[in-house]
């Protein structure tokens, strides 16, 4: 998969510390590389049409947490997360899960993370975020980046939508027993 990043505004960096991104980075992936050291999830909001997938999206699943959960688009042969979006896929957003070696390196040009998020679930210990911070302002980003798609014409070009609406991947929900075995223990 390859990422259209035309300027920095064309998404917004987030860091999530919720009990279901920690829990989906080790239930899927073991959470290699996703995690920071306080538990959080690099996150780079978007809308769909900035993805391209030029081999390999017949290896996509939709891996979800609970039956209502968010879908979770692991890549089948390493087992890597990849997106999250809505249940209703044809709504013009993607967050593309970042690896903590990316953030650093090519994804810097992502700019910085501008929103903490549920950092009550963080892990516990140094470096731990105080407080969350910037979530109204992602989400405004979000909604504006959403309206944007839908007015331009972009929210058609989604190639996460197969042509009769429907998801390109097999969705599954893990079991709860799957669930509970990769929740971190510090949210048990």
């Amino acid at each position: 998969m390859t990422l259209a990043v035309p300027a920095p505004s064309a998404g917004t960096r987030v860091t999530c510390h919720c009990r279901d991104c920690q829990t989906a980075a080790q239930a899927f992936g073991g959470g290699v590389d996703i995690l920071n050291p306080a538990g959080g999830t690099e996150i780079w909001q978007t809308t769909p049409d900035r993805l391209c997938f030029e081999r390999g999206e017949e290896l996509l699943e939709i891996r979800r947490l609970s039956p209502k959960g968010l879908y979770r688009w692991v890549a089948r042969c390493c087992d890597t997360p990849m997106i999250n979006t809505m249940n209703k896929v044809h709504l013009p957003f993607a967050g593309v899960v970042l690896r903590q070696s990316e953030v650093e390196g090519e994804a810097a040009c992502l700019g910085p993370s501008r929103c903490l998020a549920f950092t009550k679930d963080a892990m516990p210990g140094a470096g731990t975020p105080a407080a969350d911070r910037g979530f109204y302002g992602a989400a405004f980003q979000v909604l504006g980046r959403m309206a944007q798609a839908w007015l331009s014409g972009r929210a058609r070009r989604n190639p996460l939508v197969a042509e009769d609406g429907t998801p390109i991947a097999p969705v599954s929900v893990i079991s709860r027993e799957a669930r509970q075995a990769a929740t971190p223990e510090h949210l048990h």
